[in-house]
């Protein structure tokens, strides 16, 4: 900890914004690259969300600071220990929810990728596919898996009714997720053209040309990507059928 004696508050404002910047800096490469990554944080609206977290917790820390700080004073450690606590403790709450909100699996279901976050899977899901807690949900980014109705028809016309009354789905029934590879013949037959893409993006040509230039002799197709705030692609290799990245573009 910097020495408090000899700073005056403008310096002792300097040293906190530096040191709330930086931890903002880590926690912003977790969120971004680890939790919500390439075009997940955008489709999931999660940039918006975090950023106003970090710029009201590391601007209103050292501004407190700021106000506070007298050299002259017997309590100021206790008063700039209280500041830190409050402001780490803000910090840590929006950390836990963005946590909770974090995309755990693409599920790929019948013609198109569902974005499925931990907030999504309730307690009743995850007893019936056997997980024990959220805990065992994945927790370094999305994992790629399929979705399959169930043989019994009964079970499956039931989820199709769940589908069209509560929105409870396939794809957030994690007991019918299936391998990702085993939908491979599917993931090929539906697959659009990426040149479609231009279509539907008239005023992101330059997105459209960087994505072109990137896979310039690789022949790919996409798929939707349906999440909370935005739906995106999924990049896709028509001869493996492997989900490439997610990108920043309207289906």
């Amino acid at each position: 900890m910097v020495a408090l004696r000899g700073i005056n508050r403008f310096q002792a404002f300097g040293w906190h914004f530096l040191m709330s910047v930086a931890v903002a800096s880590l926690l912003a490469s977790i969120v971004f690259f680890v939790w919500f990554p390439q075009a997940l944080a955008y489709a999931s609206g999660v940039s918006e969300i975090f950023m106003l977290l970090v710029v009201v917790d590391v601007v209103l820390g050292p501004i407190i600071t700021l106000i506070v700080f007298n050299p002259a004073k017997k309590e100021l450690r206790r008063d700039l220990s209280i500041v830190v606590v409050i402001q780490l403790g803000a910090l840590l709450y929006g950390m836990y929810s963005v946590f909770l909100a974090r995309p755990v699996y693409l599920v790929f279901n019948t013609d198109r990728f569902d974005v499925v976050y931990a907030s999504d899977l309730t307690k009743k899901h995850l007893i019936a596919a056997e997980m024990v807690s959220r805990w065992a949900l994945p927790l370094i980014g999305p994992d790629v898996v399929g979705a399959k109705l169930p043989a019994d028809p009964v079970l499956a016309q039931k989820i199709m009714y769940d589908a069209v009354t509560t929105g409870e789905d396939v794809q957030y029934r994690p007991q019918y997720y299936v391998a990702y590879a085993e939908m491979e013949a599917i993931v090929k037959a539906q697959m659009q053209s990426i040149e479609k893409l231009s279509e539907n993006n008239l005023s992101q040509s330059k997105d459209i040309d960087a994505l072109m230039t990137k896979y310039r002799g690789r022949d790919v197709g996409y798929l939707p990507v349906m999440a909370r705030a935005y739906n995106v692609v999924g990049i896709v290799g028509r001869g493996t059928g492997e989900l490439l990245e997610v990108y920043k573009l309207n289906p």
